[in-house]
């Protein structure tokens, strides 16, 4: 299953990246780190020649999250929008090749509305995941779910309001920004490290034949969130510079992920499995139509055959 799933990936892909990801060890690493390499970059420029800062103010100039501001913003849409359009692209393609040949059967385009609650259950719930009652099982698609739902969270929090979330103001305890943000660090902590532990360790069936690849995504979770918490630690610490340093590194972790991982890597089953699921909905409820057209005609001439006189 994890290589058909790889290998569908990569024929869905117009680019060509997820391809070389999935089958080079150390090429997702190298795109990673290339884009991480970029913003620190790019940080760099805005200071130096946007904000008009000497290098020796640079490095030594404590600064808030709110300076940056609007040209974060700007950003921001971009680092969002970049792989939603390339998903977006490979989803047209999933569907010229999975729908396009369907035995010449004409589909309706009303089923795709009808069928788009498969779609909105299956990346909500994760419901086929449940179809194992086992502890085991059970208590991975609880991980799975927490995981799914705080990285939605954040991303849909940062992407809608985002001055709200990158802000120097000092927010109290019981303030909405603040425990949802604690929520979502505890499960974007703990279900990551918990699943790095079990593969290095083997402890659960589907985690005995893991690959060094399998690590990168639950890593870089992890990675993002601790980063994440590291500068509202230093904010609320009144430590400006140590969130400044901190807040660059979030954020080039924080991109890479998005960029690579999303649309090239092993994040993209986020789209392609209630995609798939969604698919093959449409198609069954289709060829169900057509059956019951097929036989309605068979039908009303046993009927006409019955009411004959003999």
């Amino acid at each position: 299953m994890m290589t058909l799933r790889r290998y569908l990936a990569a024929h869905y892909d117009l680019t060509g990246i997820s391809s070389r990801i999935h089958r080079s060890k150390t090429w997702e690493l190298k795109a990673m780190a290339f884009v991480a390499a970029l913003v620190f970059v790019l940080v760099v420029v805005y200071h130096l020649f946007y904000v008009d800062l000497t290098m020796d103010n640079f490095v030594s100039t404590s600064m808030g999250l709110e300076h940056m501001f609007p040209m974060i913003t700007y950003f921001s849409l971009v680092v969002f929008l970049l792989p939603l359009s390339i998903m977006t692209a490979n989803a047209i393609r999933m569907y010229r090749c999975t729908m396009a040949r369907n035995n010449g059967a004409k589909i309706p385009l009303r089923l795709f509305f009808t069928e788009a609650k498969t779609f909105v259950i299956h990346f909500v719930s994760h419901r086929n995941m449940r179809q194992c009652n086992d502890d085991v099982h059970q208590k991975r698609w609880i991980r799975h779910w927490l995981l799914g739902m705080a990285c939605t969270m954040m991303c849909a929090i940062a992407f809608f309001f985002l001055g709200w979330l990158q802000t120097d103001a000092i927010y109290p305890l019981y303030h909405p920004q603040r425990w949802l943000g604690y929520l979502a660090t505890v499960v974007m902590i703990y279900v990551p490290l918990d699943i790095v532990i079990s593969r290095i360790k083997k402890r659960e069936q589907q985690h005995r034949f893991s690959e060094r690849s399998d690590l990168i995504f639950p890593i870089m979770l992890l990675l993002v969130a601790v980063t994440g918490i590291a500068v509202h630690i230093f904010r609320y610490a009144e430590l400006s510079l140590a969130c400044h340093y901190t807040y660059a590194l979030h954020l080039a972790i924080t991109v890479s992920l998005l960029v690579i991982e999303m649309p090239f890597g092993k994040w993209s089953h986020v789209m392609y499995r209630p995609l798939a699921l969604y698919f093959q909905a449409v198609k069954e409820r289709a060829m169900d139509e057509a059956e019951v057209r097929a036989e309605a005609p068979l039908a009303g001439e046993t009927v006409l055959k019955g009411a004959q006189p003999t």
